[in-house]
């Protein structure tokens, strides 16, 4: 019945922390426009959102790793989230958004850090497919980037900032029935990790930052760049929700996939079928092509995420695992996407959505000689 529990909770973190993400990237764009702020000011505040990852995670990640509970602050930084959700109803100025942004994600982004390091420690513990767990969350944001659409479309983007308080209230309830963290091993304390040394670290982080900084022009443009040739929103949050379905297909098989081939070789595939999906993007809108690119998501993000979650938890000194994963975040999820969402923004409207598809490809080719030069080093590395 414990086991139970704690799978459920788990499993609900996942769910409803993504569910928010299932609104704010198919529609946070889209309500900002409709809200009258142009291309610049939404590039502007969606790579804050990102941004902000570069600094939030490693201060709650190096507060649980000196902390007797991890649980006590996951649960304030999903309370805080919500509280700062509600900024959004008080205007739609472009300042107050900013600043409403800058707390939401500064705390959402501590929250879900911390959990990927519990629920690492509780699959690991168990024996359980971290994947298995991970797909709720898959689903979560397939209930509202599917489910959202038709429902805006009828009675309007009002209903994007209330659907992500909602959401928001329920990752807060559920965080209170998480597991404790596990208690650090007796012995003397080590330095946290760092992120330049050894050398498959800093090829690692390099690798992540490139990954997410690739993905720049499709979180924060695809669903504009669709709704502008002629797609409806119902059919936006559909090819949305199409990727997460092949993403949960590759969860569901996650130990499968690592222990056939490998952590190293997954990260390497990961980026070069990045490459062939911005491709694809940047070539054509042809429906066919389109489902063909939003299939490639369960690599570009699910066979990335699951390898890339393993190799920070195997090469992560206990007492520094929440440290290590608030810092890979940051990397990638903070700086990379956050860089990329900025590029983006100034390039789209300059250059248009094909080319900047197209110059994301590169950086994705970039990001697989970064994979490859990490998997050199970590082959070599001390046993």
């Amino acid at each position: 019945m414990a086991h139970l529990k704690t799978y459920l909770s788990l499993a609900g973190f996942y769910a409803f922390y993504f569910a928010t993400l299932g609104i704010w990237m198919p529609y946070w764009p889209l309500y900002m426009s409709h809200v009258g702020h142009g291309p610049a000011a939404i590039g502007v505040v969606t790579a804050l959102s990102m941004a902000i990852k570069l600094l939030g995670p490693p201060v709650w990640g190096r507060l649980a790793d000196n902390s007797n509970s991890r649980k006590t602050i996951i649960i304030a930084t999903s309370f805080g989230a919500l509280v700062s959700s509600g900024l959004f109803f008080l205007d739609s100025g472009f300042l107050l958004i900013a600043i409403a942004v800058a707390f939401l994600h500064f705390f959402l982004v501590g929250s879900i850090a911390l959990v990927e390091t519990t629920a690492m420690e509780t699959v690991t513990k168990n024996r359980w497919d971290y994947g298995r767990v991970r797909l709720w969350g898959s689903g979560g944001f397939i209930l509202l980037s599917l489910g959202l659409g038709p429902l805006t479309d009828r009675w309007g983007l009002w209903l994007v900032p209330l659907a992500l308080s909602l959401f928001l209230l329920l990752q807060t309830l559920v965080s209170t029935q998480l597991p404790e963290s596990e208690p650090h091993p007796p012995g003397p304390k080590t330095p946290p990790p760092s992120l330049f040394r050894p050398k498959e670290m800093l090829w690692f982080n390099l690798m992540g930052f490139l990954m997410l900084l690739s993905h720049g022009a499709y979180y924060g443009f695809m669903s504009i760049h669709l709704e502008n040739n002629g797609f409806s929103k119902t059919a936006i949050g559909a090819l949305w929700a199409l990727g997460v379905f092949a993403e949960i297909a590759v969860l569901a098989a996650s130990n499968i996939i690592l222990n056939g081939l490998g952590v190293s070789y997954v990260l390497i595939g990961s980026l070069l079928v990045a490459a062939l999906r911005w491709t694809i993007f940047s070539q054509t809108l042809w429906l066919p092509w389109l489902v063909l690119g939003q299939l490639l998501h369960a690599f570009t993000f699910g066979t990335f995420h699951i390898s890339a979650i393993r190799r920070v938890f195997e090469t992560s000194p206990p007492r520094h695992r929440a440290t290590a994963q608030s810092w890979f975040s940051s990397i990638s999820y903070g700086a990379g996407l956050g860089f990329g969402l900025l590029l983006s923004g100034t390039l789209f409207e300059r250059i248009g959505a094909h080319a900047l598809f197209a110059i994301m490809a590169c950086v994705a080719l970039l990001g697989t000689f970064a994979a490859l030069r990490h998997a050199q080093y970590f082959q070599l590395r001390p046993q």
